[in-house]
């Protein structure tokens, strides 16, 4: 009995939410039809925030590979000496240039070049594609990956106090 009921109010609620914005469009009864250049929205493109909705079906939003926009990180680079993980691997990070588009990473006694990369998620990305080197920083640690070889070779990597 209790079930059949839920059955019953998800069945009216999902109704509901289906029709709202045929209603929407029909409330104003007074106005033209011919007056309405787009359609209704649907409840799934009422849900899309408006920057990730195009006009062309199956468009793409210009930003990263992924289709989403690029996102910049609201917090603050952190550069220096690291120390990572329980074994604390010391590594070496420095800003090159007036911006952060490239830092000098220091790993193992050697240097490497790394270019920052666009994210969709607003975490810092650096790529060294040559070494295959990626440096991923998000706001409680620094992450350091070898894609070529598909290991994380340093992870919760904090600036020294």
């Amino acid at each position: 009995m209790k079930l059949s009921s839920v059955l019953c109010l998800g069945a009216a609620g999902l109704a509901c939410a289906v029709s709202l914005p045929a209603c929407a469009g029909s409330a104003d009864s007074a106005a033209p039809a011919a007056t309405s250049a787009k359609p209704p929205l649907t409840v799934a493109q009422a849900a899309t925030p408006a920057v990730l909705q195009t006009d062309a079906p199956g468009a793409r939003v210009p930003g990263t590979d992924n289709g989403y926009p690029d996102v910049n990180p609201v917090y603050p680079f952190k550069a220096g000496r690291m120390v990572c993980g329980s074994s604390r691997k010391p590594l070496d990070i420095k800003v090159e240039g007036s911006n952060d588009s490239t830092v000098l990473l220091t790993w193992n006694r050697k240097h490497y070049l790394l270019k920052r990369e666009p994210t969709s998620t607003g975490a810092y990305h650096f790529d060294d594609a040559k070494a295959g080197f990626v440096l991923i920083q998000i706001p409680t640690k620094s992450m350091l990956f070898d894609k070529k070889h598909m290991m994380r070779l340093a992870d919760d990597c904090v600036p020294l106090p």
